[in-house]
């Protein structure tokens, strides 16, 4: 984690405790699996913890040269050049070496005069020599350190955008939308994370059972063989009607950042395995912020616009094709848009609840005007019902609904917020308030 300082992700993943996986740390495990069963000398994997220094870490091997003990850390990428093209450590990784150097002298009383980087994407080994100007360096990354943890407030995110191009937390600190919340004048780069993907495995049959062996997940169904896939493939376990996960599963999926989720055999979402370990800091700022009726109030205003803008713009677009365009189809489009000026005027939650009552209403009206003929009867759509649904559209909307909650819970439990704290919904039913203020963004395209 001294490492992670240069690179502003010490708080987000020491204090806040926030973990996501991507496919760099995935290739980065397996090229040290990969170098442990290739290398031919003497490989020591040792951890060491001194309390001297307050360190402890995991060093990825020790070697002896001309009676010298020398630690090595191996690198996935590329190293850094300077101006005469010269190979160089980067910054992150020279602290982390020298931090293991000074660990190592710490914890064992013995001399270290220099550390070594594989940097394997291009086959170069730098040396990093330690003397006294890499032990203060070491010492005021601690002390750096240390005042971070005991900060109840984030540091900014970095300057350097490339760094946060391909960083794995992206997705959860936000740094573009910081940027841009802070400037509005910054031209993002990208606001939108990369997709994730990692498969999302759905266990369907009941008496399936998930277990673990080794580095992957282990599917086992009646009468059927086993089936394995590796965890690095895996991005959320869905598990419906009555299959179910080993203990030892729950743990690995945890562990790696792997939403767990439930669905009834009736297709209805049950819930989540909330695997947020700290991120008290957040969940407390997002208690601050939603605590303030006015902020509420606005964002609720956004939300409500931006569904009913959605689904306007989903009839706008089942029009695309169509030899003649119904009135009643025409005169929802129409409405929505008289409707959704009125909007931004709402002075309570009460009246948008309202106005998304009508945009609603309006909108299933017509959406059957956008079912094709040619589809088989009993999936015409006539009107929105459920609890329990009485026809098979409705059936499959309300799957389908059940299937957006588990997303946008896992989407909340990943970046560490509270899902009961919402701004729109208010508790009534066993539903999360926020996982439902979040859902009416992506309804009209479920």
């Amino acid at each position: 984690m001294i490492a992670e300082l240069i690179q502003c992700l010490f708080y987000l993943e020491e204090v806040e405790e926030l973990y996501t996986q991507n496919a760099a740390v995935f290739a980065g495990r397996r090229l040290h699996v990969e170098i442990e069963k290739q290398e031919d000398e003497a490989w020591e994997d040792l951890y060491l913890e001194s309390a001297e220094l307050g360190l402890r870490g995991r060093m990825d091997a020790l070697r002896t040269r001309d009676g010298k003990t020398i630690p090595y850390e191996h690198k996935r990428g590329r190293c850094y050049r300077d101006e005469q093209k010269q190979p160089q450590a980067w910054e992150s990784d020279k602290l982390q070496i020298l931090a293991y150097c000074y660990l190592i002298e710490s914890a064992l009383k013995i001399t270290i005069y220099e550390g070594r980087i594989r940097y394997h994407a291009d086959n170069v080994l730098i040396h990093v020599p330690f003397n006294e100007e890499g032990r203060n360096a070491v010492l005021e990354a601690i002390a750096k350190a240390r005042f971070i943890r005991s900060s109840p407030y984030r540091p900014p995110v970095t300057n350097n955008e490339r760094l946060c191009a391909s960083c794995s937390l992206a997705p959860v600190c936000l740094p573009e939308e910081a940027r841009l919340a802070h400037n509005r004048e910054f031209q993002p780069i990208r606001l939108f994370p990369k997709d994730d993907e990692r498969q999302i495995i759905h266990i369907l049959e009941p008496g399936t059972s998930v277990g673990k062996t080794g580095e992957q997940l282990k599917i086992t169904r009646r009468n059927q063989p086993v089936e394995t896939i590796p965890i690095h493939e895996i991005g959320q376990v869905v598990l419906h009607s009555f299959s179910q996960i080993s203990t030892q599963a729950l743990h690995f999926c945890a562990s790696q950042g792997i939403g767990v989720h439930f669905i009834s055999g009736g297709g209805r979402y049950i819930g989540s395995f909330d695997t947020r370990q700290g991120s008290i800091q957040r969940r407390i700022r997002q208690y601050g912020g939603l605590n303030n009726p006015h902020n509420c109030l606005k964002l609720a205003r956004q939300l409500v616009t931006c569904r009913g803008q959605g689904q306007r713009k989903f009839l706008m677009r089942g029009q695309r094709g169509m030899k003649v365009v119904s009135a009643k189809l025409k005169d929802a489009i129409s409405q929505m848009k008289a409707i959704l000026k009125q909007v931004p005027k709402a002075q309570s939650i009460d009246s948008l609840l309202g106005f998304e009552g009508k945009l609603a209403a309006i909108y299933f009206s017509a959406l059957s005007c956008l079912v094709s003929p040619d589809v088989a009867p009993e999936l015409h759509f006539d009107h929105r019902n459920r609890r329990p649904p009485k026809d098979r559209f409705n059936s499959l909307l309300g799957f389908g609904y059940a299937l957006l909650l588990k997303d946008i819970m896992n989407a909340i439990l990943t970046v560490g917020l509270e899902p009961a704290l919402g701004f729109y919904h208010q508790p009534r039913s066993q539903a999360s308030p926020l996982a439902l203020d979040l859902m009416e963004i992506f309804q009209p395209e479920n």
